[in-house]
């Protein structure tokens, strides 16, 4: 469990707060601001022989908010072409947004994270996180406007039902709008017209781009994760049966019955280091494709895979730690619902 001392609590709340203001800000970066922003290393001396679970809790906070720093940097930076144009092109702009919205994510999760015990949001934050990672290194990997266009033009099918449905109220009033319906179609018409669609070209039925969340996977050589990135906690983002009885009921085996269970769940390094680990994947890349001719990226790039080797590092002695005390038993405990699939 994240219990952490009051120092911790309030760096993590501040560093969170420094990557926002650093949000609006920055454009571009240079070899010596990389080392400023990233901040110091996360030490892991010594961790394979810790034996204090909360102690490496501690140390996989840090270097989840490490982490956080390599992701919010990275989405921030512009080439001198882009930045004489003002801003990226719209491939680049949404594998940029990607990030932003992982880093804004990654950001909460540390904020809830000081508490020590917000697992089942957490949990719902970090399908978020999984999945943007997923389509941004799917899209870096794949390099085809194809699936570009299908990121936007899928997306508005939600805004084509909206525009048929206030387009069916107005007709059946002959022709009367009301403010709110002006409002909305003024949005749908300035979000299409910023995206190069027309609304009327977009396909109001659901539907999924590059093939959906397991073929993007399997094209970038992770298949094998969708059930643990994507279904399972889909429970904790669609609150099934699995939710409920997981997170938020207690069962009584005498009676057969439930009771609520109002209390948060415990939240360890188990719900940082996988992930951020996976969003350092999806970083990678991303600065190879859009940023190959700028040497200093080297410098963000040698952090990331630095950052990336002790949270790999620090989970494995978590891992095995974490094992010894469940063949031990700890009273009361259920199983997660990754420990359940």
């Amino acid at each position: 469990m994240l219990r952490l001392p009051q120092v911790h609590r309030r760096h993590g709340q501040c560093r969170a707060r420094s990557l926002l203001c650093l949000m609006m800000k920055l454009t571009e970066a240079t070899h010596k601001n990389f080392e400023d922003m990233l901040g110091p290393v996360v030490s892991i001396d010594g961790i394979e022989h810790e034996t204090d679970d909360d102690k490496i809790n501690e140390i996989v906070f840090e270097l989840y908010k490490e982490a956080a720093s390599v992701v919010n940097i990275a989405a921030h930076l512009c080439t001198e072409a882009s930045s004489a144009k003002g801003g990226w092109p719209r491939n680049q702009a949404i594998c940029a947004g990607l990030l932003i919205r992982i880093m804004k994510f990654m950001v909460v999760v540390t904020q809830l994270s000081v508490e020590g015990n917000r697992s089942e949001v957490v949990m719902a934050l970090t399908r978020c996180i999984m999945e943007s990672a997923v389509n941004l290194e799917f899209l870096v990997h794949a390099n085809e406007d194809r699936f570009y266009d299908q990121f936007v033009k899928l997306s508005l099918g939600p805004e084509r039902e909206l525009y048929d449905q206030i387009q069916s109220n107005v007709s059946s009033r002959n022709g009367q709008k009301w403010p709110i319906e002006e409002r909305m179609l003024k949005r749908i018409e300035d979000l299409c017209q910023r995206s190069g669609v027309k609304i009327e070209d977009v396909d109001r039925k659901s539907g999924d781009w590059g093939g959906g969340v397991r073929e993007r996977l399997k094209a970038i050589n992770k298949e094998d994760l969708y059930v643990t990135l994507q279904r399972i906690p889909s429970h904790a983002i669609h609150g099934t049966w699995v939710d409920l009885y997981t997170s938020h009921l207690e069962y009584d085996n005498k009676t057969g019955t439930y009771r609520p269970k109002s209390r948060f769940s415990r939240l360890d390094a188990r719900s940082l280091g996988p992930t951020a680990a996976m969003v350092l994947d999806a970083v990678r890349p991303y600065l190879d494709r859009f940023f190959s001719e700028i040497p200093d990226r080297m410098v963000l790039r040698n952090r990331l895979d630095d950052a990336q080797r002790r949270i790999l590092i620090a989970d494995g002695v978590h891992e095995q730690l974490y094992a010894k005390k469940r063949r031990g038993g700890w009273p009361g405990q259920r199983p997660t619902p990754t420990e359940q699939s």
